[in-house]
Parts: C-alpha cells; sequence; structure tokens
C-alpha cells in the first residue's frame, strides 16, 4: 500500500513537468505553419538596438514590418531614417525617403540574397528553414517558446555566432550575437493578423 501510494505521489510531482516539455522542432515549426494559415499576412512594430564595439552608444532604429506567407517581408524603417526593404525570395527592393527604387534580383547577389532568406525565416518563424541553416534548441511550450539558433558550418556561421529568439503566436524577441562580438536585439509588438494586403504593400510585392 505504501509503495502504491509512493508511486502515485511520485507521478502527481512529474505530470506538470512532463506536461512542460519542451516542443520539439517540427511541433513548433508546425505550430507557427498554422498561424500562418489562420491569417496569411502579419503586422507589427519593431525596434532594434544595434551594439558595435567601434561606438559607444548602441545604434536605435524603430518601424514597422509586415510579413506574407508566401511573398516575404516588407521591412519599413521609420527613425531615425525613413527606408524600406522588400525582402522577397527572388529580389531584394530599396526604397529610399525619396521614393527612389532599387531592385537587385536575388541570382546577381547571392550574398545579399541568403541575408534575405535568413530574415525572412526569422521573421515568418519559419523553424523548418532555419533547422536547415541551424542547429535548432527550443525550450518552454508552444505558447511560450525559446530557440537558441547556433548556425552550421557555412557562411552563415562565419558572420553569425548565435541566435536567440522567443515568442508564443508570434515572434515577440530576436537577438543576433555577431562572430565579431557585435549584437543586434530586435523587439515586436502590436500584432495585427490578417487576410489580406493593403494597396501599397500589394505594389511593394509587384502584385496586381
Amino acid at each position: 500500500m505504501r509503495r502504491q501510494m509512493t508511486s502515485c505521489v511520485f507521478f502527481v510531482l512529474i505530470l506538470p513537468f512532463a506536461a512542460m516539455a519542451a516542443p520539439t522542432t517540427p511541433e513548433l515549426a508546425a505550430h507557427m505553419a498554422q498561424r500562418f494559415e489562420q491569417a496569411p499576412v502579419l503586422r507589427a512594430e519593431f525596434t532594434q538596438e544595434k551594439r558595435m564595439a567601434a561606438f559607444r552608444k548602441p545604434l536605435q532604429t524603430r518601424g514597422q514590418l509586415t510579413v506574407v506567407r508566401g511573398e516575404g517581408v516588407i521591412w519599413q524603417i521609420d527613425a531615425p531614417l525613413k527606408v524600406a526593404y522588400v525582402l522577397a525570395e527572388d529580389r531584394i527592393v530599396e526604397i529610399g525617403e525619396d521614393g527612389v527604387t532599387q531592385i537587385r534580383a536575388a541570382q546577381d547577389m547571392p550574398g545579399l540574397a541568403q541575408v534575405g532568406a535568413l530574415f525572412r525565416a526569422l521573421l515568418g518563424a519559419r523553424v523548418d528553414v532555419l533547422a536547415d541553416l541551424f542547429a535548432v534548441v527550443p525550450e518552454g511550450t508552444l505558447d511560450a517558446w525559446r530557440l537558441t539558433l547556433t548556425p552550421r558550418p557555412g557562411p552563415i556561421a562565419q558572420a553569425i555566432r548565435e541566435i536567440r529568439m522567443n515568442g508564443g503566436r508570434h515572434v515577440e524577441q530576436i537577438r543576433i550575437d555577431e562572430a565579431n562580438g557585435d549584437s543586434a536585439t530586435l523587439v515586436f509588438r502590436n500584432f495585427r493578423e490578417d487576410r489580406t494586403l493593403l494597396p501599397v504593400e500589394r505594389e511593394r510585392f509587384g502584385l496586381r
């Protein structure tokens, strides 16, 4: 009888911890993919703090982003200058404050294209894509997850030492530690989900 009671107490104690087991990488990938199935357009505000050894004070920027399933990311910086970047699969577009547009084809600039692909995967929480580029260690739960990304051998490992990101339904924070000792922290807030693009967003993606 005492042994049975001991077993019961043991299982009562471990059940909460079993329920809190970290999601696997495929589970988290499916969780985030389902979110984009429900609302393929996500808008948010962001702040970025960039710390560099050459500067005593961090450089801060703020703006807005739009993540669109199947199209890419619009990264709109509002301060300290106004410039927008469209990170699409086949091109990267820069739109200056004066409205002048520069288009760079991915095939002509493979290094820049890889950076664009990485940011699309990070901002869109494409855990399946990130797992091809990084060793992924998930922690927490599906509603409050954390990821530690260590680059696999290759070009990314020469530039990035580690990426840590966390969130729930959306990516809420990303910290990038670079190989040279610099770092960048991005914080996202005021998320808005939608199923359709605004006219200006369609124009930037080249959609009719």
